[in-house]
């Protein structure tokens, strides 16, 4: 059974996030680059926010009754399956499971513009993604 008060404690956090992330997003690139607590929060903020929300995609795909994903980036492809969210913001979504493993890996340089660049665009596409949870959450309350 999915376990909405837990995806709601989950969102919650992953709102927090984002939140904590937007404001970095309003510095220049030039101060950016510069400042190695704005570059470190940005990067550590952006691995939250994939990671929360790849737990509240597996933790719907796993209780409705379907094999755990293999990696982040299956999580969003069998979220938009299940009806969690729509193909069109999975699409836009997986691509942000590479960064958080470039992040946390350290698979190559971080590039910097790259990770600063991104910025508002995991804002814009995690807002959509919690709007779009909520409102699976108050179908399955129906």
């Amino acid at each position: 059974m999915v376990d909405i008060d837990l995806i709601r404690r989950k969102l919650s956090r992953l709102n927090m996030y984002i939140e904590e992330l937007m404001p970095i997003s309003r510095k220049g690139m030039d101060e950016y680059k510069k400042d190695s607590y704005l570059r470190f929060s940005a990067e550590r903020l952006i691995q939250l926010i994939v990671e929360c929300a790849t737990d509240i995609n597996s933790h719907v795909i796993v209780e409705i009754g379907n094999r755990p994903p293999e990696d982040y980036r299956s999580s969003f492809i069998n979220a938009s399956k299940t009806g969690l969210i729509s193909a069109e913001l999975s699409d836009k979504l997986k691509g942000s499971a590479g960064m958080r493993n470039i992040l946390v890996h350290d698979y190559m340089e971080v590039d910097d513009e790259k990770v600063f660049n991104v910025i508002p665009t995991a804002v814009k596409d995690y807002k959509e993604y919690i709007k779009q949870v909520d409102r699976f959450l108050e179908k399955l309350s129906e």
